[in-house]
This record gives C-alpha cells, structure tokens and sequence, in this order.
C-alpha cells in the first residue's frame, strides 16, 4: 500500500482558490495578503495539518526562524544563576509570540568558530549575547559579517551591534547615598568580579555618590569577589575585622550581602543596627534573610523582552528609533538597612 501523498504550498493553494506565492506570504506574516484571505489560508492549513518542511522553507526564505542565545558557561551554570533563567524566559516568551525558536550555545559548543558558523550557514537569523563583557571576541566578528547581533547587560560602542541594560550605576548611586543619609560614613563596596560590565556600572555609581558627599565620608573603599555566598562571606570577615569598620556595605548581588550577612552575625553586629547592608537583583531568598535584604530589583522580563523585539526588527530589516536601550531598576528597602534611609 502506498504512503499518502505529502500535501505541498500548491496543494494549499488550490484549495483555497489563490496562487502558491500568496500562501507563501501568508505563511511567513509578509505584506500583500488580505486579513480575510489570510484567515482563510490558515484555516485550511490547519484542517489539513500541513506541516512545512523547515528546509524547504529556509531554502526560499532566506530564514531559519531561530535565535542563538549564547553563554560562554556551562548549561547548569546558566540554570543557577541569579539572572539568566528570568531572561531565558522572557526572550523564549517573545520568541514564541514572533515565530521564532531559540537555539541555546553553552560553553561545551559556544566557541568563536562554532557561532560563526553556525550564523553562516543560516541555522540562525540573529544572536543574543547575555553575557558579554567588553572583550568579548564573538561582539566584533558577529557584526563583520553582517549577523543581526543584541547584547544584554553590556554598553557597547560597536558599530551595528544593538544592547539593552538596566541604571545599575543609578541604583548603586543611590543606595549609596541613602546609606550617607542614614549616618554611615565607613563604606565599603562589595563589588562582583570587575571584568563584569554590570559591575564596572555599580563600581561608577558608589564612587560617585561617595565623591559627591565630599567630607561627609570617614571612610571608602572597594573590594571584589566571586558571585558566590561563601566567598563572600570570607571577604566580609576581612573587611569587618579591618580599622575602621564599616557602617554600611553595599553590595554587588544578593548572593554577596547573603554571606556578608553570615559575616555580620559571627562578628556579633546587629543589622541594621551596627551594620547597614544592601543587595542587588532582588532575588527570591531576599525576603527570607534576617533581616530581609534591601535591595535592587532589576527589570528582567522588559530586559529580555526588549532585547528580543530589538533582534527580531533587526532580522526583519526594520527601523529602529535606537539600538541603544536603558530600562530602570527599582530599589526595595527592608530590614537590612535603616527605616526610612531612601
């Protein structure tokens, strides 16, 4: 018995009275389709249950209808991180709503080579780098051979390449200066690791708050450390143990004042009392520390929505009115800091 014949685009066609190259365009969302025929077209698609074959369709589009999302980490790196799940959720969401698949590049294959030609033989439209830094390699060969190419977290001057970010240097500033306003004069910055252009951000905005608030200040300074609670809390035991000991420390991630908090409670301080301490991301533990953490609260979703609407005009040749993209933070006070202190 012979297998049914595979139903193709003039099949289609014929069935609901219009040419091969109109249901085309319907299929791939392109202009010169009425919405009443197009409803049509898709009605009929879906009675049938055709199913297009992607390599045909990429042959005669040009599209893959996928985005590379890269890591240089490895794949349960990326899960247990504090920001990367809540943005691998928004950009799969936005990618879902357009169309398009995500294809993810971790470490075991997100090499320079492999991109590239991953992007060159058209198995992506566009790539997404969530995590690069300034001497990123992957930045500058992306947009040299013309790959629609958006970065999160990183501000760069490259030209082509489009970013989207968040005031980490505005969040720093200011939660500097409330722990100024609250009476904490010893500050110390506990920062992450200082190739991390948010980083660098948080860096920018404590000293400028510092700086602004002149005499004001007994005592600054900065120190870095690993994203991790364990090492953080090591470094807090130098810094507590240090002359002067600081009244206020803030801190570059929740995962950072956590340890600094261990740190805190061993040293015999009492927070806020003693010890003022901030966070930064505004993770789920936050409200469960003690006390709880005040914090940054940082615009995931919109980052990750944003970046993605940004790649998508980019493969579509649209105009865009900037490839340059800031979106506010939100700074949530608890017990971790005075009342009052912002």
């Amino acid at each position: 018995m012979n297998a049914p014949r595979k139903l193709t685009i003039r099949d289609i066609a014929a069935i609901a009275g219009v040419s091969a190259g109109t249901v085309s365009r319907a299929m791939n969302g392109q202009a010169g389709v009425g919405e009443e025929t197009r409803q049509r077209i898709a009605r009929i698609i879906d009675e049938q249950g055709f199913k297009v074959d992607p390599t045909a369709r990429q042959l005669s589009t040009g599209r893959s209808d996928t985005i590379a999302v890269v890591f240089p980490l490895h794949a349960s790196e990326v899960v247990m991180h504090p920001v990367y799940p809540a943005l691998l959720g928004a950009l799969g969401d936005a990618a879902e709503h357009s169309g398009f698949d995500l294809l993810l590049l971790t470490s075991s294959t997100a090499k320079v080579g492999h991109v590239l030609d991953t992007v060159k033989r058209r198995r992506v439209d566009g790539v997404v780098l969530p995590a690069a830094g300034p001497q990123d390699p992957l930045i500058k060969r992306l947009t040299g051979i013309g790959a629609p190419t958006v970065l999160i977290g990183h501000r760069s001057s490259v030209s082509g390449v489009g970013w989207v970010d968040c005031t980490h240097d505005a969040a720093a500033r200011e939660l500097t200066r409330g722990m100024l306003a609250a009476g904490r004069t010893d500050l110390v910055l506990l920062n992450g690791p200082p190739r991390v252009s948010a980083c660098k951000l948080r860096s920018a905005g404590f000293w400028a708050a510092v700086k602004e608030a002149g005499d004001q200040v007994s005592s600054a300074r900065e120190v870095s450390v690993a994203f991790d609670t364990i090492a953080a809390a090591a470094a807090a035991d130098e810094v507590l143990a240090g002359d002067p000991s600081p009244t206020g420390i803030v801190c570059a991630s929740d995962t950072i004042a956590a340890g600094v908090l261990d740190a805190a409670r061993r040293a015999g301080l009492k927070v806020p009392d003693d010890l003022a301490v901030s966070g930064f991301d505004d993770r789920s533990f936050a409200t469960h520390t003690t006390p709880p953490l005040t914090t940054v609260r940082m615009p995931l979703h919109d980052t990750g929505h944003s970046a993605a609407k940004m790649l998508f005009a980019m493969i579509s040749g649209e105009p865009l009115p900037t490839r340059r993209v800031i979106l506010p933070t939100e700074i949530v006070q608890r017990g971790s800091t005075p009342p009052g202190m912002l």
